[in-house]
């Protein structure tokens, strides 16, 4: 008797997909960058508030204040404007400490840590966004400021290295709001938050001259960051007339900028990142 064959099809043996390789961290950088640009190209009012605001509160000093504040060798616009665009850096900055707030409390911040993403490359991406709306915002004041009056009375060039210079105060400021955003818990106390930071604005060089402050007060507003970021733009905006008015050179601004940056931008990353990862 003939032994039975069988003819059922042999199992398919199943295929194991090949492990895909973590994105990399520029690739997450530029991810998490265009999708905060996203985010305020869907929601222009965001954008539209933080100019509407800023364009208030130059018209504010430009005509009703400004009248009562004298500064030595130039007209008070030129003197207001440079100030004014590097300090309102401060002012827009506190949106985007509720903005972060807002996308940890949503959750989104738990989604990202769940993927193999670095996880400073995510914080990276978001410093990114929020520093380019802080340059739009900045731009469009200066413009703003010649309509109004301002003239600037440097080089050509000065213009161009002061805009070099306010992308890097953007992303140093940035930074450190970004931190604000990750401690608050909630947006409404990353705003609470944002506002400790106005003060800073107003003592310092950017509305009035440092000398026209009482004595004790005058070495904090000298050596504060922001200072040094105003007397730089302010020197290479402005040229020769004002320079010879500071204490120091200008290079010396510059360079204590830089400086006064670098130091923001590596401590705002490392609470950043303590703070995200426990959040």
């Amino acid at each position: 008797m003939s032994a039975l064959t069988d003819t059922s099809p042999s199992p398919t043996p199943s295929v194991v997909p090949a492990p895909t390789r973590p994105p990399s961290v520029g690739t997450t950088i530029s991810a998490i960058a265009q999708r905060g640009g996203y985010k305020l190209l869907r929601t222009p009012q965001v954008a539209g508030i933080a100019i509407v605001q800023s364009l208030v509160f130059l018209f504010m000093f430009r005509y009703v204040i400004g009248g009562a504040i004298g500064v030595g060798g130039v007209a008070y616009v030129d003197f207001l404007v440079p100030g004014f665009v590097v300090a309102g850096l401060i002012f827009t900055a506190g949106g985007s400490a509720v903005g972060t707030a807002e996308d940890a409390e949503s959750g989104l911040f738990d989604r990202l840590r769940s993927l193999p993403i670095h996880d400073t490359a995510t914080l990276t991406g978001r410093v990114i966004a929020d520093s380019a709306l802080l340059v739009v915002v900045a731009v469009i004041t200066l413009g703003v400021g010649f309509l109004i009056g301002f003239r600037m009375s440097g080089p050509t060039f000065g213009l161009l290295a002061a805009l070099g210079l306010l992308v890097i105060y953007s992303l140093a400021v940035s930074a450190v709001f970004m931190v604000l955003g990750l401690v608050a818990g909630n947006a409404q106390a990353a705003q609470g938050l944002g506002i400790l930071g106005v003060p800073f604005s107003f003592i310092s060089s950017a509305f009035v001259p440092v000398e026209s402050m009482p004595s004790w007060l005058q070495p904090i507003a000298e050596w504060q960051p922001l200072t040094f970021m105003v007397n730089s733009w302010r020197g290479l905006l402005l040229g020769d007339k004002v320079v010879q008015t500071f204490d120091h050179s200008l290079s010396f601004y510059v360079v204590g900028s830089l400086v006064w940056c670098a130091g923001l931008g590596m401590v705002g990353s490392f609470f950043a990142l303590r703070a995200y990862r426990k959040e």
